[in-house]
């Protein structure tokens, strides 16, 4: 998330980037829950709330799931939620169900990017996933699911062409529960924030915030945030 937020932060918005519960090591991982990746994202929100006038959440993956909860319980003035399931791959998520109750961790086959060179410093080191993470994740899009209804931001979905992580109907599904507009990126898979769209995204995001957040700096960028915030 740190080159968007790098992007919207020169665009004259405050931005904080949340850190979940558990995302400090593998171990603290494995012990989270989804009631603790919300209770940080809404932490998060609300220490940006307290000092500005009004807030924006954008989240990947999984955060992109803790934004749109965030946008049907915290109001905020607009939700942006990149590569988010509606929910996990059937198969996937049988068996991981499965898997947990006899093995706690499964290997990285496969890193999910980034691809270009230029982005590679933003790779994750983690050679191992715990499966009850991943169990988690299956009741936060549960949460999510039930919330999507209440969410009255406007939203924008982004979704790579080229994600084969989660339900490539997720986008439509998601757009058709809040109301919101999705931006397919034809070159990127699931990172989308590192992935060979990322200027695409990055503008159009920032365009979408421009509509809807007040704050930010529509001149050529330069500078640091005002009144409002752009986060999590």
């Amino acid at each position: 998330m740190v080159p968007l937020a790098e992007t919207l932060a020169a665009a004259g918005w405050t931005v904080a980037v949340a850190q979940l519960a558990g995302h400090t090591s593998l171990a603290e991982l494995a012990r989270t829950t989804a009631e603790d990746w919300l209770a940080s994202g809404r932490a998060a929100y609300d220490e940006v709330a307290r000092r500005c006038d009004s807030v924006a959440v954008i989240g990947l993956s999984m955060g992109g799931a803790v934004a749109l909860v965030l946008g049907a319980t915290a109001r905020p003035a607009a939700v942006v939620a990149i590569s988010t399931p509606l929910r996990m791959k059937r198969l996937i998520a049988r068996a991981t169900r499965v898997a947990a109750r006899l093995v706690p961790y499964v290997p990285v086959l496969m890193k999910l990017g980034p691809r270009e060179r230029a982005m590679r410093r933003y790779r994750s080191p983690a050679r191992r996933i715990p499966l009850r993470a991943a169990v988690e994740v299956e009741r936060l899009l549960e949460v999510m699911r039930r919330e999507l209804p209440r969410v009255r931001a406007p939203v924008l979905i982004a979704q790579g062409r080229r994600d084969w992580v989660i339900p490539r109907e997720s986008a439509r599904e998601i757009a058709l529960a809040t109301g919101g507009a999705v931006l397919w990126l034809p070159r990127s898979g699931h990172v989308a924030t590192l992935d060979r769209d990322r200027l695409l995204l990055y503008r159009e995001v920032t365009a979408f915030l421009r509509r809807h957040q007040p704050g930010g700096d529509p001149g050529d960028g330069a500078g640091e945030g005002g009144g409002d915030g752009a986060g999590d």
